[in-house]
């Protein structure tokens, strides 16, 4: 008998490859599917429906997404259709599928402005579009599919990518000084440890312990962005 198949899209992201990684050094008891753009293209929602069916996976861990956050507020249609429609299309095909959902969203769904660390049930206000295609994106996701885990996380880092820990460290090598804020405050997050938990949750839903709906998850501790340049 086969084991059970997980489909990972965005596989050259940080996330995605990181699950790629650690999925070669642990036994799991699951096949898994990594995408990218060439397999499973978001910005084309149409093909969704036919890779459901090739495939017909019984976990989809959505890691892909629009990402570039200055730039959405130009491309709004694209950041939509890729972290919102095609999400939405994603968790339909799902529950045809019987295929359990876990899409991963962000702190940016929120405004900043609180002064204490927000909850699930938190009152989410996007500021700008790129949290608001996410947000929506998580909508579209626990409306369409029953079998939908989120997973909201903030200021991810990897080896791989681009992210703030790799332009710090290229920056520091190319010039004498740096401008970092001080009065930004959140929790990085390895994105190694945030796949080795949803590697968990899907063994855990595997045994039966089925728990959806939004969760938050990062690494712990709070920073500035200038005390983690500094770090």
């Amino acid at each position: 008998m086969s084991n059970p198949l997980v489909v990972v899209s965005g596989k050259n992201g940080q996330l995605g490859w990181e699950f790629q990684q650690l999925t070669k050094v642990i036994t799991t008891g699951f096949d898994f599917l990594f995408t990218g753009r060439a397999e499973l293209d978001l910005s084309n929602p149409h093909s969704i429906p036919d890779f459901f069916d090739l495939y017909k996976p019984v976990y989809f861990i959505n890691c892909a997404a629009y990402t570039a956050v200055d730039k959405a507020e130009i491309e709004k249609e694209l950041a939509l259709l890729i972290n919102a429609e095609s999400l939405g299309i994603i968790a339909k095909e799902c529950r045809k599928h019987n295929c359990t959902l876990i899409t991963i969203s962000t702190d940016y769904v929120f405004d900043g402005k609180s002064l204490k660390a927000y909850q699930t049930d938190s009152t989410v206000n996007p500021i700008n579009y790129y949290g608001y295609s996410k947000w929506l994106g998580e909508k579209l996701a626990l409306e369409n599919n029953d079998q939908t885990i989120i997973i909201r996380t903030s200021w991810v880092y990897s080896s791989h990518g681009n992210n703030f820990v790799k332009t710090m460290i290229r920056l520091m090598k190319e010039k004498v000084e740096l401008k970092v804020v001080s009065d930004q405050l959140g929790s990085p997050t390895y994105a190694f440890d945030l796949a080795s938990v949803i590697i968990k949750i899907i063994q855990s839903l595997q045994n039966g312990n089925h728990h959806y709906g939004i969760y938050h998850y990062a690494n712990q501790g709070i920073i500035s962005w200038y005390d983690f340049a500094v770090a």
